[in-house]
């Protein structure tokens, strides 16, 4: 059994540019698996950041009119209610900013999610989409189905009698060392130790 198992699927919408990995294939973390076409987030991004400098910008004029009001109200040169408007109006760009900024954040993520990568090293199954497709982050069957093979568990039945043996070394901590065979029982795979056994036991 896999150490872990994940269907590989996108996190936007958009039309698959590229498969990077061959089926079968053995691939690393952080790997390159396919591309969405990033053209519509970049340009989402570029709007974000447009609109972000213009906040940014009347809020800077909001906050240099502040300062020159708070300094005429010292003077008695006017009320301070224009003061208190203009404070409002700080705020008001301030909180427009910050939206904006949110903005640019989120667009810059969808773009990240443009690169699908792998989440773990491990295998490769079929491809259940090929490119040129559009793909949607609804799709049941994802892109493909990633397999952590190594390392691997085996998990196999132990005779009734047995048990109680086994779960007494499991409690006084003692490493259990355990051989896989091939079914015929004539080759050895791999070795390992025991890590666990079922709770319904």
């Amino acid at each position: 059994t896999p150490s872990s198992t994940a269907t590989v699927r996108t996190q936007i919408n958009g039309q698959l540019f590229h498969v990077n990995f061959t089926e079968g294939q053995l691939v690393n973390k952080g790997d390159l698996l396919a591309v969405i076409d990033p053209r519509p987030y970049e340009a989402a991004l570029s709007q974000a950041q447009g609109q972000l400098l213009q906040a940014q910008a009347q809020l800077k004029e909001a906050q240099i009119d502040l300062e020159r009001y708070v300094t005429l109200s010292a003077q008695d040169s006017i009320s301070k209610q224009q003061v208190d408007a203009q404070k409002a109006l700080v705020s008001q760009f301030e909180g427009m900013t910050k939206t904006d900024q949110a903005a640019v954040d989120n667009a810059q993520l969808n773009l990240t999610y443009c690169h699908i990568t792998a989440p773990f090293p491990g295998r490769v199954g079929l491809r259940q989409i090929d490119q040129g497709n559009y793909v949607t982050t609804g799709d049941a069957n994802g892109l493909v189905v990633l397999t952590q093979v190594d390392p691997i568990t085996v998990i196999f039945s132990l005779a009734e009698d047995n048990i109680p043996a086994v779960v007494k070394q499991i409690r006084s901590g003692t490493a259990i060392k355990v051989d896989a065979y091939n079914r015929t029982g004539t080759a050895k795979l791999a070795s390992g130790t025991l890590t666990s056994i079922d709770n319904t036991v």
